[in-house]
């Protein structure tokens, strides 16, 4: 089960190892926090006459997100986009930034132990780039994995058993991959030299990555499912527009730092599932 803030972020972290688990057979769940209701809308000639039905056109493009990804369980845990930091969108009452934590937990927790993944993956504290939607998958998801045990926070419905995931990692941007994508920006005369110094102090160091999984096998379908986001990526979205070459070094490799283990898992993994098969 990997936890998101939004349409289409299932892709650019973890696009690879969702088709290659669906691949193997395993039972593979994507929870959205948001409907994505917020942003920028790209590829479409009148935005505006999109922009009231954003939540419809995205859970559509999510769905076909799913189909490539060979995905067939994907949920959408209810609340609204709350938009960038500092915008007004952060203040609706029924936004992911104003939702009451205990419900937010409680809501994840019910998926938890109704799929019962062995593996859960969050983002890492900073939620990638401090988007308010992705510091809170952060906050409600690690108080889901311990939450879903505690049956004084969180009695058992009908029907529902006790389950607790074995493992629980943070996907993660590593520094080797925001120094390669930077370069390839500054090659194209589309970065400073500013921003290459930058980059090199950015990212999760590398050697903080406890789960590096191969995806160059994955590359193309990760692109794929990543078009399937009409609205949310531009055609000259910096991953889009890198050489064939370029994007099997930057994207070819997913990254993800082991928070919790039940079961024994020690040193650099290069599987989600090391010490589960």
């Amino acid at each position: 089960m990997t936890f998101h803030a939004h349409p289409d972020d299932e892709v650019i972290q973890t696009g690879g190892v969702l088709s290659k688990a669906a691949d193997a057979g395993e039972h593979v769940v994507v929870v959205t926090a948001t409907d994505g209701a917020e942003g920028e809308i790209h590829n479409y000639d009148d935005p505006d006459a999109i922009k009231p039905i954003l939540a419809q056109v995205r859970a559509e493009e999510m769905a076909a997100s799913m189909a490539v990804l060979g995905v067939e369980n994907q949920v959408f845990l209810g609340y609204r986009d709350s938009g960038m930091m500092g915008e007004e969108s952060n203040t609706h009452p029924d936004a992911f930034w104003q939702a009451d934590f205990m419900e937010a937990v409680g809501r994840l927790v019910r998926q938890i132990r109704l799929h019962t993944p062995e593996v859960l993956v969050i983002y890492d504290p900073y939620g990638g780039y401090g988007h308010p939607d992705h510091i809170n998958v952060h906050r409600i998801g690690l108080a889901a994995y311990t939450g879903c045990i505690d049956l004084g926070r969180f009695p058992l419905e009908d029907g529902e058993e006790l389950w607790e995931p074995a493992k629980l990692y943070w996907t993660t941007w590593p520094r080797s991959r925001v120094i390669t994508m930077t370069k390839a920006r500054f090659d194209a005369g589309e970065a400073t030299e500013e921003d290459l110094e930058q980059a090199r102090h950015r990212g999760t160091p590398d050697e903080y990555i406890s789960c590096w999984v191969d995806v160059a096998d994955k590359v193309g379908v990760k692109e794929q499912a990543l078009r399937a986001h009409r609205s949310q990526i531009p055609m000259d979205w910096p991953w889009l527009t890198l050489s064939e070459e370029g994007k099997v070094a930057a994207f070819g490799r997913e990254a993800f730092v082991r928070v919790f283990s039940r079961v024994e898992s020690a040193g650099v993994e290069d599987d989600l599932f090391t010490g589960l098969r």
